[in-house]
């Protein structure tokens, strides 16, 4: 499916989101991404989604769409901005970005906002925009302290640093580096191991790591408390019996 500036693709159980255009995160842009995941998650829920790009540019900012914003197009700016990003945190399976560009400015903030990163060999990463006089305005500010630690993020922030893939791997900015054009392959094999867990598991522990990041061990005690027991009934009861057998059998063929 082409929907504008991307395409919604199904790789089995994967959906793989692919954005085509420079700037693909300009007003537009955005709006677009939203509503695909939103499709996505009210009708054929994947295991996985997978974001990438096909242009060299679509993780880029578009300073002239930026430059003559009134404070009132500013807020609305980063408002859709913030909603995009969320929509990709709420959703109840893994986002693995993939990125083999420069991801910078909101490029970089929608990376963060994927629950993991794959990044190629020619990747670089940056909240840079503090050279043009604004902020990172789609929640870089606090995602990035996340992933790389308060005192990294700020240093990067502050002086708009450009960080290449084994530096962005080294900080914790994304999981691994791969060779230039592998960040896709590989998402696809993470996106493949994923798919033999259990869809309800994998839900409930993004869900629980997401809410419990910032509460006290006490309060995300009780949160585990809370999902763990809504496993059962499920298919706990045959995937633990499945696990069961399976040892019996290695047993059996060990005597």
């Amino acid at each position: 499916m082409s929907v504008g500036s991307l395409t919604v693709t199904r790789d089995g159980e994967v959906a793989i989101v692919t954005l085509q255009t420079a700037f693909s995160l300009n007003s537009t842009g955005k709006a677009q991404l939203a509503d695909a995941v939103a499709r996505l998650n009210s009708t054929q829920v994947p295991r996985t989604l997978i974001l990438s790009a096909s242009h060299p540019q679509a993780l880029l900012v578009d300073v002239a769409e930026l430059a003559d914003l009134s404070a009132t197009e500013a807020r609305a700016f980063s408002s859709a901005g913030h909603r995009l990003a969320q929509a990709l945190e709420d959703a109840p399976y893994p986002t693995i970005a993939a990125v083999e560009s420069p991801a910078l400015g909101g490029g970089c903030e929608l990376v963060l906002a994927c629950d993991l990163a794959i990044a190629g060999e020619g990747a670089s990463f940056g909240q840079i925009e503090a050279l043009g006089g604004v902020m990172p305005a789609f929640g870089g500010t606090w995602r990035l302290a996340r992933r790389v630690g308060y005192q990294r993020a700020l240093e990067m922030m502050f002086t708009a640093a450009i960080v290449d893939a084994s530096t962005a791997c080294r900080y914790g900015l994304v999981l691994t580096v791969v060779p230039k054009g592998d960040a896709l392959s590989q998402a696809k094999v993470i996106a493949s191991r994923v798919a033999k867990a259990s869809s309800a598991s994998v839900s409930a522990i993004k869900r629980t790591a997401k809410l419990g990041w910032n509460l006290a061990p006490a309060a995300i005690d009780a949160l585990e408390e809370a999902n763990f027991p809504s496993l059962f009934g499920g298919d706990q009861s045959s995937r633990m019996h499945a696990y069961l057998k399976q040892q019996a059998l290695q047993a059996e063929a060990q005597q």
